[in-house]
């Protein structure tokens, strides 16, 4: 069936009056999905504002998203917020386009199987003891920082094989610098190509350099030994139809974007848990005796997370409220038709799941912490695209199954032996970047359970 654009809706969709250079710039700052949430509130399912030279529309209607990621995706490329942090990323999963990504992401799923991501459970729950075994009652901690380095060595075990040797904090700390300077690149109006030796750009590619040099000897220490299992080694032996495989630079890319994947997001997902639960004693409680009961004190197996449904709970509730990944855009390549308007070739579709989750229709009481609501089948009821903290569609994110039992397990180990009281001069607030961390960290008290 052929879609046509009515007369009273050729124009662009509702949305709030811009300057003539920035656009909605000024407006978006930086907590920009405050501006986000009320742009929906403000105009509906589908409002329109300028980034600067861009010109994007907020869709938060479930149907118009499917349209997006599914029905017309073979028309969407990625966004330009998504193509700056290319630099870092080069040709991934995340940042490919077209025939090739879709070679690359058939070529690396059997990587993700069920089976294959449930042998890296071990793995996961010895890491998250070891960290444990570091910790003591009263010790004052940053959640984001020890859940970061958690998921960062099991991304490190399980991606390249390889224990903490010492260069992965040189990793996320350079890893931290480019996305921090990236992210204010991508809020610049102005920009100075990233070629042009500026002290700022000069910063970013001194990270870059080391951060692809350290991923360079990973890879090049996994070819000089007997491949094993790790995510690593089934890339380097996965082959195309023709029987190609990928070449070094194109492994590094896949393994960058992996990382980056395997350990900030779940890291958050962690982070922002023990945050809500710490303002919540009963939901909190009700975890303890759900582990009690299942567990015993036991580190859970891969076998035993579906036995842990309030678990389970609380990470859906967490990751709508703390979406790790708050925002998903793509760029028109063709003039198309979307809730009624016309979307011009070179325009900005924007999705935010910070929106799409705190939609009252599908979520009553949105902004309240209730990881109950999950507990009925409220995911089978939901519309596709009312709760998507993975995306979807074909881009859907290819390490989801691995993320979510990588929280599993870290939270059940943890929270048994541990609670949390947040530090009395804690400030919590967001930063929105590709992800949304902490802005000011989350400084915690240990307490034995």
């Amino acid at each position: 069936m052929s879609r046509t654009i009515t007369i009273a809706k050729a124009g662009l969709p509702p949305g709030p009056q811009g300057t003539l250079i920035g656009g909605n710039a000024s407006q978006i700052g930086t907590r920009r999905v405050d501006f986000f949430l009320d742009l929906a509130q403000t105009y509906g399912p589908i409002a329109s504002f300028r980034a600067g030279r861009w010109r994007v529309f907020l869709v938060s209607d479930p149907e118009l998203i499917q349209q997006v990621l599914v029905t017309d995706a073979r028309h969407y490329i990625k966004h330009f917020g998504a193509r700056a942090f290319k630099p870092i990323l080069g040709n991934g999963l995340v940042t490919s386009e077209g025939d090739f990504w879709l070679s690359q992401r058939r070529m690396m799923q059997p990587s993700f199987l069920k089976a294959q991501v449930l042998s890296y459970a071990p793995i996961m729950g010895d890491l998250t003891n070891a960290m444990l075994s570091k910790w003591a009652p009263g010790k004052a901690v940053d959640l984001e920082f020890e859940f970061s380095g958690l998921t960062s060595a099991i991304a490190l075990k399980t991606l390249f094989g390889l224990d903490d040797h010492g260069e992965r904090e040189a990793v996320d700390e350079s890893l931290l610098e480019v996305f921090d300077s990236l992210t204010e690149r991508l809020d610049a109006i102005f920009k100075l190509p990233l070629w042009m030796p500026t002290p700022a750009n000069l910063r970013i590619s001194r990270a870059i350099a080391k951060v692809k040099k350290l991923v360079d000897g990973f890879i090049a220490q996994k070819r000089s030994r007997p491949l094993a299992n790790d995510l690593l080694s089934t890339l380097i032996m996965a082959q195309r139809e023709d029987g190609t495989r990928m070449t070094d630079q194109q492994l590094r890319d896949e393994a960058m974007t992996l990382y980056l994947a395997g350990y900030e997001t779940t890291a958050l997902t962690l982070t922002w848990s023990w945050y809500l639960l710490s303002q919540h004693p009963q939901a909190e409680q009700k975890l303890v005796e759900e582990w009690a009961r299942v567990l015993g004190g036991r580190t859970p197996n891969a076998d035993e997370l579906t036995a842990l449904p309030y678990t389970a709970a609380v990470i859906n509730e967490a990751m709508r409220l703390y979406p790790p990944v708050y925002a998903i855009g793509r760029e028109a390549t063709r003039d198309l038709e979307l809730g009624g308007y016309r979307v011009k070739r070179g325009y900005t579709i924007l999705m935010s799941q910070w929106v799409s989750h705190r939609d009252p229709k599908y979520f009553p009481e949105p902004e309240r912490f209730l990881p109950e609501r999950w507990l009925d089948g409220l995911a089978a009821r939901l519309p596709k695209f009312a709760y998507y903290p993975f995306g979807g569609g074909q881009r859907l994110c290819i390490g989801s199954h691995f993320a979510t039992m990588e929280a599993a397990i870290a939270l059940a180990t943890v929270g048994q032996k541990y609670k949390f009281t947040l530090s009395p001069d804690a400030e919590i607030d967001i930063k929105p970047q590709i992800t949304l961390p902490p802005k000011y960290g989350m400084p915690a008290i240990l307490e034995l359970r």
